[in-house]
């Protein structure tokens, strides 16, 4: 009866991965993973462990529905990173999406904005047109480097969404967020 009440959000997402070909797995639960981004508003539902490819590990996080709000769920991806990360600079990048009409149009543009440290990741990003389409599927994205509970860089962005798009894209998107790792990977530091 209590595996037929979980959340069975992080399965959805290892089988839709699996189902494009990428190899996921579900991680035993409580790993240090599971605090990173995670807030006092949001509970982890688990991470999902990736054999190959930049993005090692996905934590899934769900802030439960109240009286006029329903639940959300986000997917951290986790893209480890051996070059040394300065506390000091910090870089917390995000897509904003311009639409015809704000808040129900058409998206019309994507645009990277936020703090990037002087590494010029904005500008990397803004000229990759594949995350417009991206983007126009899943909502937006999230960037931040990480020196805390491991070092690395998280993607961050809406589950659900990318669960419904995933099934139209046949990879393609999993195939852009690779690219955007391999971007960050890539991107210079300044301790």
């Amino acid at each position: 009866m209590k595996e037929k009440l979980r959340d069975q959000s992080r399965d959805n997402l290892a089988r839709a991965l699996n189902d494009i070909g990428v190899t996921a797995s579900l991680a035993e639960r409580n790993r240090t993973e599971e605090q990173v981004e995670n807030s006092w508003y949001q509970r982890s539902l688990g991470i999902i462990d990736i054999s190959s490819g930049p993005v090692k590990w996905i934590n899934i996080l769900k802030q439960d529905g109240g009286q006029h709000n329903p639940p959300r769920w986000w997917a951290i991806l986790g893209i480890p990173d051996e070059k040394p990360i300065s506390d000091q600079n910090k870089i917390q990048i995000k897509t904003v999406r311009k639409k015809t009409i704000p808040l129900f149009g058409k998206v019309v543009g994507v645009k990277w904005k936020g703090d990037d440290a002087n590494t010029g990741l904005i500008n990397t990003l803004n000229r990759d047109e594949s995350i417009f389409d991206l983007t126009k599927q899943i909502g937006d994205l999230e960037v931040k480097n990480q020196s805390d509970v491991f070092q690395g860089w998280t993607l961050i962005f809406d589950l659900k969404r990318f669960i419904r798009g995933n099934r139209y894209s046949g990879g393609q998107h999993w195939e852009i967020i690779g690219n955007i790792a391999d971007r960050l990977l890539a991107a210079p530091r300044r301790l």
